[in-house]
C-alpha cells in the first residue's frame, strides 16, 4: 500500500488499518518525521510509514506502487522487511489450522455416519422383534445392549472431539498474538542501534547543546561524531536517545561505560541499551531469579547476553543456568 506524497496519504481514510493514527507520525525505520511533500510507503500489516530510502524502495518500484497500490488498482500491496517474515509465519499457521479443521470435520462426518448406521440397526431389530417377538427376544436383548453401549461410546467420542475443537485458539486470537509479535519485532529493530543516556543534559538545554554534549561524551570513547545518526530528547527530559550507525559501536559503548565512574565530569552519567517494555520485563525476571538463587546460597551468577550464567572460575567458560532469555542487557557494562 503506498501514496504519491505524504500530504495526499492523509486524505485517504481507508488506506490503513487501525494502527495508522498511532504509527503515521514517524518513520518505522529511522523514527524520523515526514515533511508535507515527503514520499513514503505504508506497510499493509503493521501500519508503519517508511521513507523510500529507509524502505529500500527505488523510484521505479515507487511508481509501480503509486499506479497499482491502494490509491491505484489495489493489486500491489507493500510490506516492510519485518512484516514479510511474520506474514509468512502467519500464513503457515493458518494453513496448519485449516488442515486440522478439515481432519476434524472428516472425523465428525465419519462418526455421524456410524451413529446413523447404529440407529438404523436399532430400528431393524425393533421391527424384527415386533414381527417375531418370541423368537427374537433373547437375541434382541443382547444385540440391543451391545448396540446401545456402542452408541454411547460413539456419542462420548463426538463430545470429546467437540471439546478439543473448543480448546483450540481462535483464528482471531492467533492473528492478534502475531500482530503483537510484529509490533514488538518492529520496535526491537528500530532500537537495535540505540542507547539511552541519563544524567548528561539539563532540562533547559537546547537541542544544539544536547547534541554537543553527546558528541563530547562519545569522544571520550574515541567515537567520532560521524557515527551518530540522530539525537532525541525523551518525554522525561533527563534522558537522551542516541542512534548510532553500527551495533558494534553500541556494544563498545555499553562495555566501556563503567569507565565513566572513574571520571569527575561523568560520575553520575549512565548509559544503557534502548529496550522495549517486553525486554525490560524479561530483564527484571532474570534479575529476580538471580536474587533468589543468590539468597539460597548459589554464587558466581551473572547476567550475560540476556542469560543467567554461572561463572565457574577465571579460566573456564560460563554455564547457562537460566530458563528464560532477555532481548538485550539493561545495565551499564553489559553488552548486547
Amino acid at each position: 500500500m503506498a501514496t504519491q506524497t505524504r500530504a495526499k496519504s492523509r486524505e485517504s481514510q481507508n488506506t490503513t488499518n487501525s494502527n495508522k493514527e498511532e504509527n503515521e507520525g514517524t518513520c518505522g525505520k529511522c523514527d524520523g518525521g515526514f515533511d508535507k511533500e515527503d514520499k513514503a510507503v505504508l506497510c499493509d500489516i503493521c501500519g508503519f510509514w517508511y521513507h523510500l530510502t529507509c524502505a529500500n524502495v527505488d523510484r521505479d518500484l515507487y511508481s509501480a506502487i503509486q499506479r497499482f497500490g491502494h490509491n491505484g488498482s489495489g493489486d500491489l500491496p507493500w510490506r516492510c522487511r519485518v512484516c514479510k517474515t511474520f506474514a509468512a509465519q502467519m500464513f503457515s499457521e493458518m494453513m496448519n489450522m485449516k488442515q486440522n479443521q478439515m481432519k476434524i470435520e472428516k472425523s465428525m462426518n465419519e462418526i455421524k455416519e456410524k451413529v446413523n448406521n447404529n440407529e438404523r440397526d436399532i430400528r431393524e431389530i425393533r421391527m424384527e422383534r415386533k414381527g417375531n417377538r418370541e423368537e427374537m427376544e433373547t437375541i434382541t436383548r443382547g444385540a440391543a445392549a451391545e448396540i446401545q453401549d456402542k452408541f454411547i461410546q460413539e456419542i462420548r467420542e463426538i463430545k470429546d472431539r467437540i471439546d478439543s475443537m473448543e480448546t483450540q485458539p481462535a483464528v482471531g486470537k492467533i492473528s492478534e498474538d502475531i500482530q503483537k509479535e510484529i509490533n514488538e519485532a518492529v520496535q526491537r529493530e528500530k532500537r537495535k542501534n540505540r542507547i539511552v543516556i541519563n544524567g548528561l543534559t539539563a532540562a533547559e538545554d537546547t537541542y544544539e547543546e544536547v547534541w554537543g554534549k553527546v558528541e563530547q561524551l562519545l569522544q571520550k570513547f574515541t567515537i567520532p561524531p560521524s557515527d551518530i545518526v540522530q539525537v532525541a530528547r525523551l518525554n522525561d527530559r533527563r534522558y537522551v536517545s542516541v542512534e548510532l550507525h553500527r551495533n558494534e559501536t553500541k556494544a563498545k559503548l555499553l562495555k566501556r561505560s563503567k569507565e565513566l565512574k572513574e571520571t569527575t565530569q561523568y560520575t553520575n552519567v549512565y548509559i544503557r541499551a534502548d529496550l522495549t517494555y517486553a525486554q525490560r520485563m524479561e530483564g527484571k525476571q532474570l534479575r529476580e531469579e538471580m536474587r533468589k538463587r543468590l539468597n539460597s546460597g548459589e554464587t558466581n551468577l551473572k547476567i550475560i547476553r540476556g542469560k543467567l550464567v554461572k561463572v565457574l572460575d577465571s579460566t573456564g567458560p560460563p554455564q547457562d543456568t537460566s530458563t528464560q532469555q532477555s532481548g538485550q542487557p539493561r545495565f551499564r557494562g553489559e553488552t548486547a
